[in-house]
Parts: C-alpha cells; structure tokens; sequence
C-alpha cells in the first residue's frame, strides 16, 4: 500500500507540473513589423522615422538618457526617435563650442558649451524638434518624440523593423525631413511577421 502510494504521490505531482503553467494566463505575444520606404530622390530613404500609432498601455521612458552628439560638425544620429518622456543627453565631441536650441514645440536654447561638455532635457511632449546651433547654422538635426516605443528609424538601404508589438490593427506612419509622409494599415498578430513598403516624394 505504501508504495502505491508513493507511485500515486508522485503521478499526481507530475501532473500538477504540467498542468499548472497552463492554468496560468500567459500575456499575448506581440508581433514585429519589417519592411521598406522607396523615396525620390532614393537618398532621402534613410532617417525616415516608422512609427505604429495609438498602441494601447502606458509607456514609461528608458531609464538611462538617449545621447545625441555634436562631432565633425554635425549632429549625430542626424534623426533620432525617443518615446515621450526620454531624457536627452546633448554631447560636444568638437573642438569648438556649440549651442542647441529649437524654435519648435517648447522653443527651448540649451545654452553653449565647450568640447566634453554635455546638458540634458526631458522631452515631455510629442513632436518634431529641429535641432540648430546659432554658433554654425549650417549644422541641422531632428529629434522626433513619439507616445509608445514601437518605431524605428530608416538606414541608407531603407529598411526597418520593429519587434514586440501587441497584437492589433494599427496605422502606421513613415515620416520624413524632405519628403511628404504617408500612412497605411497593419494587422498584427501574436507571433506573426507583417510587412509594409512605403513610397515617399516631394511635397
């Protein structure tokens, strides 16, 4: 009897093993999103920000700061996308100084600062802010902040990929410093893969 027993003990425990991770409810698995953005003229292909609109939840923002550069006179990345609330890290790895201020949305001017300096801020709001130097105007970057973390910015082949998004039908917007932007329709499924291909021309 005691070894009956025992036989029973252990059956049944095997059977809570198995069993008990499908009682529980594990979350849906989100889907990705890849595909490509055609431009005329093709070079304008790259820094085009894909973004997934009206992802339902409450995002928070990374916990490290995002950093964006000042070296060879340029502004680096020259497109770079942050969810609402990233703490932006303005670095100067130039010889000279540099200012950065922009005359949109909250109209801010970081002041100017020396070569291994650095300033930050909190971008609150979404937008698209122009990122100038009145020490050198040619030099122009972006920053554009979204409401959720499902976007991805185009490389000079054009292409993107966005992982992890909840499963869903979405709007998804391709957007550009020179070009006019477009939008078109994706379904997203748990584990799937969709595709979207973007054409962008002049306004």
């Amino acid at each position: 009897m005691v070894r009956h027993a025992s036989r029973m003990g252990v059956i049944l425990g095997w059977a809570v093993l198995v069993a008990g991770p499908a009682l529980a409810q594990a979350p849906a698995a989100g889907g990705a999103l890849a595909g490509e953005v055609a431009a005329k003229p093709a070079k304008y292909r790259e820094h085009v920000v894909v973004s997934v609109e009206k992802v339902p939840g409450a995002f928070r923002p990374p916990a490290q700061p995002a950093q964006y550069d000042q070296r060879g006179m340029q502004f680096i990345p020259h497109v770079m996308a942050v969810v609402r609330g990233t703490t932006v890290k303005f670095l100067n790895n130039d010889n000279v100084s540099h200012n950065v201020f922009t005359p949109d949305g909250d109209k801010y001017n970081l002041g100017t600062w020396g070569q291994g300096q650095s300033q930050t801020r909190v971008f609150p709001r979404s937008g698209v802010y122009r990122q100038l130097c009145n020490v050198h105007p040619e030099m122009e970057g972006f920053i554009v902040v979204l409401d959720n973390p499902y976007f991805a910015v185009t490389g000079a082949d054009g292409r993107f990929r966005i992982e992890n998004i909840p499963p869903g039908t979405y709007t998804v917007r391709a957007w550009s410093e020179k070009l006019a932007g477009a939008t078109q329709q994706v379904t997203i499924t748990a584990g799937g893969a969709a595709t979207a291909r973007f054409e962008l021309k002049k306004p």
